[in-house]
């Protein structure tokens, strides 16, 4: 019978309270909230690489994974504004990276959940990502530890209602970012194989977790069948991205070394994204100059956690921490990718065996994985401190100053791995406003009853905006989130080894920028259902001088900032 199955402990009712006291979480989520992002409440729009300032959001026009929160990101807009629906969706994720992180550490007592949680918000991941506008990312990381507290429940209590909660937070993770859900994949391996050789006997507690296991992917898949059968069939834009993704994105998007100490203490200490590269932000490391000695003092606070959970038998926590250890090793080995021989040979056979895995081009992303693992064995390190110097100092005075400093030491730890994200990343993201020129454009543009569609110079996916307050001010083309009507920007993000956009609209652009004033700019755009060109001031848009003089383009409208054409074509 099932009930006689020698399990661990955590397999039935945990001993351990969950939940703790759920306001001081949310408590403590605020605090580190305010302390990375208070500056970020001024008036103006936050912008980052892949997050323009969107000004409006505008409803999905086809099926994909994110459709949902798309959906939800423009309802919001059409209420709130875009710039109070960008600052809620930054700062919610902020938070609930926070507050998931303290409710997801198996241990009780607010040290090892203040500690779990600011290790995982505070951090260079979390830092790069920010500076890199990468926010759905960063929402999908806020559900991170809420699906491995569900994972923790359903293989502790297998049975229907566990795997439908474990069920629900799969799907979330998919809406937020499909990235995640393979990271979610290597954990559930690693936790399910950890807790199945681990009971006694081993058979009877398999056939319980069979069927909810099965449960559990059907419901996720029927909750995600409206992407993930297009995604399959390559028939959405997440498939025709993923078909285009080869290798030199992996090459492009590798992780990176420290110039010191090599990949992998670089990637330990949560460090090694590909943008880290460009110079455009300050380093994290430039806030944390000690941080290979931080780190080496995490990893032993890690390690006094994970050997304290598995000795402690009445807890039962011994195969979650073995889960874990092994999920981490595994993202790590994933992390390091191409940038390693060995690595290569396994990240080169997923990406031509498994065409999902094309999406995991950025191969920082795994380092999520590594910034879960440490929030719960911080956690379990900090109590285990505390009971042993609890237990060497006799006498109780003496006993709780020296707990309490030690407390103090714990927490004062992953705020200094993370001070760079300390009030608004010190400075370097700030709350930018659009020139008025940009709103006078838009006017006159949406004044049209038929505006087709306007072209955006200078054509870049990605380039420097002088109005961006960010010490990273390149960014993609805001237009598409600014302008009421229909726009045409460039897609090619100029990456060495990326091949440019093949589609008809970027090609006919690409070749009249490289014509320059020799090409019929007026009769090729009208051909194409472009009435309007805007030419924002920025970057190189001298070069784009001759379409004062282009036969068929009349200017309009000059605003400072930008400079409106209407296309005639000539007969």
């Amino acid at each position: 019978m099932a009930s006689a199955v020698l399990l661990p402990k955590s397999q039935g009712k945990e001993r351990i309270d969950l939940a703790g006291r759920p306001y001081l979480a949310f408590l403590w989520a605020a605090f580190l909230t305010a302390l990375i992002a208070g500056p970020w409440l001024l008036p103006g729009y936050l912008f980052g690489t892949d997050w323009p300032g969107p000004r409006r959001f505008e409803f999905p026009s086809s099926a994909s994974s994110e459709m949902v929160l798309y959906a939800v990101l423009a309802l919001a807009s059409r209420v709130l504004g875009g710039e109070l629906t960008s600052k809620l969706f930054v700062l919610g994720a902020l938070f609930a990276s926070a507050a998931l992180a303290y409710r997801a550490v198996p241990s009780k007592g607010f040290l090892s959940g203040a500690a779990a949680a600011t290790i995982y918000v505070a951090n260079p991941f979390v830092y790069g990502r920010l500076h890199y506008g990468q926010f759905f990312v960063l929402a999908a990381y806020a559900a991170l530890p809420w699906m491995a507290l569900r994972l923790r429940r359903l293989v502790g209590e297998p049975g229907v209602g566990t795997a439908l909660v474990a069920a629900l937070s799969l799907a979330v993770l998919g809406v937020l970012s499909l990235h995640f859900l393979l990271i979610a994949g290597v954990l559930y391996v690693a936790v399910v194989v950890a807790y199945v050789l681990a009971a006694r006997p081993m058979l009877p507690y398999l056939k319980r977790l069979v069927a909810p296991l099965v449960i559990m992917f059907l419901a996720v898949f029927a909750a995600s069948a409206y992407w993930v059968v297009p995604l399959l069939r390559g028939t959405n834009s997440e498939g025709a991205r993923l078909a285009g993704i080869g290798l030199g994105d992996l090459n492009a998007f590798a992780a990176i070394p420290d110039r010191s100490l090599g990949i992998v203490p670089n990637l330990l200490g949560l460090y090694g994204f590909w943008a880290e590269a460009t110079g455009r932000f300050t380093s994290m490391k430039a806030f944390v100059p000690a941080w290979p000695a931080a780190l080496g003092v995490l990893l032993i606070l890690c390690g006094v956690g994970a050997f304290a959970a598995l000795r402690d038998r009445d807890q039962g926590l011994a195969p979650w921490v073995l889960g874990l250890l092994a999920g981490a090793i595994a993202a790590l080995i994933l992390e390091i990718g191409i940038s390693y021989p060995l690595t290569a040979r396994i990240v080169q056979w997923l990406y031509a065996e498994i065409p999902t895995y094309r999406g995991m081009r950025d191969a920082g992303k795994w380092g999520a994985m590594l910034a879960l693992v440490y929030s719960q064995l911080v956690g379990f390190g900090a109590v285990a401190i505390l009971a042993w110097l609890k237990k060497r100092v006799r006498d109780p005075v003496g006993s709780e100053w020296v707990a309490g400093f030690a407390a103090a030491l714990v927490l004062a730890l992953p705020l200094y791995c993370g001070n760079g994200l300390l009030f608004g990343a010190h400075g370097e993201i700030k709350p930018s406003a659009y020139p008025a020129g940009w709103y006078a454009a838009d006017r006159l543009l949406s004044s049209d009853t038929h505006p087709g569609r306007t072209l955006v110079l200078p054509w870049h996916e990605y380039m420097s905006y002088s109005f961006v307050q960010n010490r990273n001010n390149v960014i993609a083309s805001p237009a598409p989130g600014f302008f009421s009507v229909p726009v045409l920007v460039s897609a090619d993000p100029e990456v060495p080894g990326i091949s440019p956009p093949q589609d008809p609209d970027q090609l006919v652009v690409s070749g009249l920028v490289r014509d320059g004033a020799k090409g019929d700019w007026g009769q090729v755009l009208a051909a194409y259902g472009v009435k309007y060109v805007v030419l924002t001031r920025e970057v190189d848009w001298h070069s784009y001088a001759f379409l004062d003089t282009q036969p068929g383009l009349t200017k309009v409208g000059d605003y400072e900032s930008i400079v409106i054409y209407a296309i005639h074509p000539q007969a």
